[in-house]
């Protein structure tokens, strides 16, 4: 396969998030009754192909909107790189392997959360996001149900409670970053036909939701500090210094500096989440 092939196929699947998405599935698998095996981890591949089969199959979805904003208009369908029968094509394969190895590799119930998961993205959210600027809150569901995927994945029952705190973290985690894209690519999407919070709320506004909902997600991280899902008091001190760095470090973008550095702003967010997952990990390696 060349290398142009590679470079369609990792963006049309949108890899770094696909890879997010199996990443905190493995994190909810590792802190299941589970013991850790290959076999065991075979299911977390099943949901990083279904994530990337969804991002692809999102693409083709709208990739007539994608062609009218500066941020999306590089990617391969509206840059004319893949057709679109190639980018379906892609889509299916990753969708179809995806849902094969849930079915063979993981419990019935883990199948049928990817399924709804997939019904969900791609058919109630992406229709609307065309309808209503709210669609943001339905749409943090995909990135939490991925966790109760790996739960159950690793034999977990279905509300366990730290299944649900720790989606309930990436459910509130996911909000911000919705509302800075308002921020920084409002005007795109407006230009491409998608209602946007900034025809409800003005900018002072909007970074005033950011911020509480930052605030909220830390107090998610802390949850799973103070109920004892992570158990050794170094990593919850760790977690509890950086959710105030965060947070000031989120004060001083929004509401001190002139020119806000989104960059910085969803990186250390990002980082952030990443460093709860594996602590959370780390966590469950060191006590079993």
């Amino acid at each position: 396969m060349q290398t142009s092939t590679f470079r369609v196929i990792f963006t049309l699947t949108r890899f770094p998030v696909s890879l997010a998405v199996a990443f905190t599935a493995f994190t909810a698998l590792v802190l299941s009754p589970v013991k850790l095996s290959f076999a065991a981890l075979i299911p977390v591949a099943g949901i990083f192909m279904l994530a990337s089969g969804a991002s692809a199959f999102n693409q083709y979805q709208e990739w007539p909107y994608d062609e009218q904003m500066g941020r999306t208009r590089k990617r391969p369908l509206p840059s004319r790189r893949i057709s679109t029968a190639e980018a379906l094509r892609i889509a299916m394969i990753f969708i179809i392997g995806g849902m094969l190895i849930l079915l063979y590799y993981a419990p019935p119930v883990c199948f049928i959360l990817g399924f709804a998961n997939l019904i969900w993205y791609n058919g109630i959210y992406t229709y609307l996001k065309r309808k209503t600027a709210f669609a943001v809150v339905p749409g943090a569901l995909t990135g939490a149900i991925p966790i109760f995927m790996g739960w159950t994945a690793g034999g977990g029952p279905l509300l366990a409670p730290e299944a649900i705190f720790l989606a309930f973290f990436l459910f509130i985690w996911q909000m911000p970053h919705f509302w800075l894209l308002t921020l920084k690519y409002g005007h795109e999407y407006r230009q491409a036909g998608f209602p946007v919070m900034t025809d409800f709320f003005n900018e002072f506004q909007i970074k005033t939701v950011v911020m509480g909902w930052m605030i909220a997600s830390s107090g998610a991280a802390i949850m799973l500090v103070y109920f004892n899902i992570l158990h050794l008091p170094s990593l919850g001190y760790a977690i509890i210094g950086l959710n105030g760095a965060l947070l000031l470090l989120m004060a001083y973008q929004l509401f001190i500096v002139t020119t806000m550095r989104y960059r910085l702003i969803f990186f250390a967010a990002n980082l952030f989440m990443m460093i709860v997952m594996l602590s959370l990990i780390i966590d469950r390696l060191l006590n079993t």
